[in-house]
């Protein structure tokens, strides 16, 4: 009896878990078998803005606190996200944290569809991933300028939820090699990443995807503590589905007296990454300048 009311309890949950998803059964021809994770393309054009980041080594090379938020420009796709960022400088070695924090969005439905995401309303709240990034100083030249080399290993956690097709809900991983120059008696630098990526896919069949990363950056410091930059990232992935992001970047920041920075940024996607928005940053510099003499 006992035996027979467990069989009925997990056939009604079945029964309700398969008419909950009905529409999506129905939109995408469900066989009935396959799990419905194949049916994604775990790729920069088919998951939300954040899912597969390109990692870069941080701006600042000191010790410090931030938090910003990203602003849709897409009107098929908006949200709104925050993101918390630690880093600290030990010696020669940058250890740097992220938390997608918070995302809040909202998609039509060609988009929910074209991403076989399992949320029928197309909008939500959801929490994303931890990234870890530690890049250790390998070498540095003062003369004639500044010349700088560096290595980083990148660690994305699986805490971003698949469902909605927003994160991958799967890890990722990366090393690559930062140069960065300065000319003499300038403002001007010049940084480039070169190296690395694999992310993991939930397919049977090829179960990551792995392909070479390359950034370059430009940077002008100005009068009155302004900067600003100009930054390309890219990714080369292994299917071509969408897994070949070009992502430009261009900001603008301002100093406040060596205490913190705040940040304005416009990102665009120049291929497979159907993405631009606004980013405002402020950050909080933990080693403080020492005060002058009175």
């Amino acid at each position: 009896m006992r035996r027979s009311a467990v069989i009925l309890i997990l056939s009604l949950v079945t029964y309700s878990a398969q008419a909950q998803f009905n529409w999506w059964n129905q939109t995408h021809n469900w066989d009935g078998a396959t799990p419905w994770t194949q049916y994604m393309t775990y790729s920069h054009a088919f998951l939300g803005p954040n899912a597969l980041p390109i990692p870069t080594v941080a701006g600042a090379h000191k010790s410090y606190a931030s938090s910003s938020a990203q602003i849709s420009l897409r009107g098929d796709d908006q949200f709104v996200n925050w993101h918390n960022e630690v880093q600290l400088v030990t010696g020669k070695t940058l250890f740097n944290v992220v938390h997608q924090s918070v995302e809040a969005f909202r998609t039509t439905t060609d988009v929910r569809d074209l991403r076989a995401s399992r949320g029928e309303s197309g909008e939500g709240i959801q929490a994303g991933d931890v990234i870890v990034n530690i890049s250790h100083l390998l070498y540095e030249d003062g003369v004639n300028g500044r010349k700088e080399l560096y290595f980083t290993t990148h660690l994305k956690t699986a805490a971003g939820p698949l469902n909605n097709a927003r994160f991958t809900d799967a890890p990722a991983y990366a090393f690559f090699f930062t140069g960065r120059w300065n000319l003499k008696y300038s403002d001007f630098w010049v940084s480039s990443d070169a190296g690395f990526q694999v992310y993991q896919t939930h397919w049977v069949d090829y179960p990551q995807n792995d392909g070479f990363l390359y950034n370059l950056r430009f940077t002008q410091r100005m009068d009155q503590g302004f900067g600003v930059h100009a930054e390309l990232k890219t990714f080369t992935g292994y299917f071509r589905d969408g897994d070949w992001p070009r992502i430009l970047n261009l900001s603008i920041d301002r100093n406040f007296n060596g205490k913190s920075r705040s940040a304005l940024q416009w990102t665009k996607g120049l291929n497979d990454y159907p993405f631009s928005f606004l980013s405002f940053t402020h950050m909080i510099f933990l080693d403080q300048p020492a005060k002058s003499p009175q």
